[in-house]
């Protein structure tokens, strides 16, 4: 361990940037394909995510507002996403000559797979509460609901993963109001406002904090945990959506975001010891006058389905297939533009904290989804199966550890009960992604060194200017399970 008394030549050194580029992966929140997997809903999930066409209970506020117009009276929804997400990250052995590491740390360790220590995130719900108000030709919906993707990560402090990710936490919810107009048997538009809100973003990772000399890959004798606290309570947006039965046979839809969701997030930043290797004191710690902001763009979406419905001869359906192709413009989202503020007490005593401009570079997806459901008994029970792909938004050598938005395919199938006035419904869905490698020649997300940034003006004395943080081996997978409840008044 270094103690605090024998930073003090280190103090006095030049001037740095502070340890604070832990918002390179700030955790908010948007569509599938992006931050998120597939959307929200049961019955969604249970067909691939190939319901905009169909969209026949409350998910239809977020996923096609004019699909609202297939529903009568008074109607209650509520559905829960439960996100399995077993992530693991193997750093390479390094070529950067590694010198003398502190005690208690060792390459070992640092190059184990790194796992995700929380992988059950069990929170997403969806509440929708719509009427016709006893209008003919109308719905009106108000909805409550977070994103779908997985709200926690939890990495050990110690291992390989440490420069990217130690922690996150994030909070972000949609609340909305909805109108649709139509016919339930023919056709329908609709639109949702929204209000989305980041209620609590928290995310942590490990930096070296040496001002000058060589690289520290594995472990420095000054690292610091750095911890950025953001929040925005108003980021208006609107989905709109339609749909249209030209014949009885067969259905087309149009939906999606229209209104990019632009997040003014705001915080302050804060320095933690890392265990076995730094000692400061909280007052050494301490950001004065500490302050962050960050701007983001959700993108705008577009959903097409095309939806072939089989009757039964009695007015109802047999069975359904639909075919959903879903484009995100996730190129808007090209970089993270740190404002930073507030004095150091650590390091260097009373240097201003500058701001950080980090690249992500992130690319337009393209998703397909095909699934159906099968009405085995009429207004009674239903089973549905289906599958999607669809392309990562994240470039190869930009892999980070906050969202592995990489190539997949998923498959998925659930159930619908209808017992009386309540509906019952559960799903599952399983996601293949693709495993990435990047090597330290490649790699473009560096570890973080404030005092001596790389890989601008660093350099290890053997050619290598900055540490490639994201140097290894990315696997991962996930499970989803959804229920959901629908009450009819």
């Amino acid at each position: 361990m270094i103690p605090a008394a024998a930073l003090f030549d280190l103090r006095r050194a030049r001037s740095p940037l502070l340890a604070l580029a832990v918002v390179c992966a700030s955790p908010l929140a948007a569509r599938a394909a992006g931050f998120e997997l597939l959307d929200n809903g049961t019955r969604s999930l249970s067909r691939g995510g190939a319901f905009s066409a169909l969209a026949d209970d409350g998910s239809a506020v977020a996923l096609n507002p004019g699909a609202l117009t297939r529903a009568t009276g008074t109607r209650l929804y509520l559905s829960n996403d439960f996100y399995h997400a077993p992530v693991t990250f193997t750093r390479d052995a390094t070529s950067i000559p590694v010198g003398v590491l502190p005690p208690g740390t060792d390459a070992e360790t640092a190059t184990r797979p790194s796992e995700n220590k929380k992988p059950w995130f069990p929170i997403g719900p969806m509440l929708v509460l719509g009427s016709d108000l006893g209008l003919d030709d109308w719905q009106f919906a108000f909805s409550f609901y977070g994103p779908a993707s997985i709200g926690r990560h939890r990495y050990d402090i110690d291992a390989g993963s440490r420069w990217m990710l130690t922690r996150m936490d994030l909070s972000v919810a949609y609340v909305g109001a909805s109108v649709a107009w139509g016919k339930s048997d023919h056709y329908g538009v609709g639109v949702t406002l929204q209000n989305a809100m980041a209620l609590d973003v928290k995310f942590r990772q490990v930096t070296d904090g040496a001002n000058a000399g060589p690289l520290h890959p594995y472990y420095g004798p000054v690292d610091l945990e750095t911890e950025v606290r953001l929040h925005d309570y108003f980021a208006p947006t609107a989905i709109v959506g339609a749909w249209y039965r030209p014949v009885e046979r067969f259905e087309v839809s149009l939906s999606g975001r229209v209104i990019p969701v632009y997040f003014h997030t705001t915080g302050d930043v804060r320095l933690h010891n890392v265990p076995g290797i730094t000692v400061f004191t909280p007052e050494e710690l301490a950001v004065d006058d500490s302050s962050a902001s960050l701007d983001l763009v959700l993108p705008p979406t577009a959903h097409l389905g095309l939806r072939y419905r089989h009757p039964d001869g009695q007015g109802g359906e047999l069975f359904d297939v639909e075919l959903d192709v879903v484009y995100e413009a996730w190129s808007m989202f090209k970089r993270y533009d740190v404002k930073l503020g507030g004095t150091l007490n650590v390091i260097v005593v009373g240097q201003e904290v500058p701001d950080i401009d980090l690249e992500k570079r992130w690319r337009d997806t393209l998703s397909l989804r095909l699934g159906g459901s099968w009405n085995v008994i009429r207004d009674r029970l239903s089973l549905s199966l289906g599958g999607f792909w669809e392309s990562g938004a994240v470039p190869n050598r930009y892999e980070a550890l906050d969202f592995l938005s990489f190539s997949r395919f998923g498959v998925a199938f659930g159930a619908r009960l209808t017992v009386g006035r309540f509906e019952l419904g559960a799903a599952y869905a399983h996601v293949f992604q693709e495993d990435r490698h990047t090597d330290e020649a490649h790699g473009q997300l560096y570890q973080i060194r404030p005092l001596d940034p790389c890989p601008e003006s660093c350099d290890s004395g053997a050619g290598w200017s900055g540490v490639p943080a994201n140097a290894g081996r990315f696997e991962s997978r996930f499970d989803i399970l959804s229920a959901s409840v629908g009450v009819a008044f």
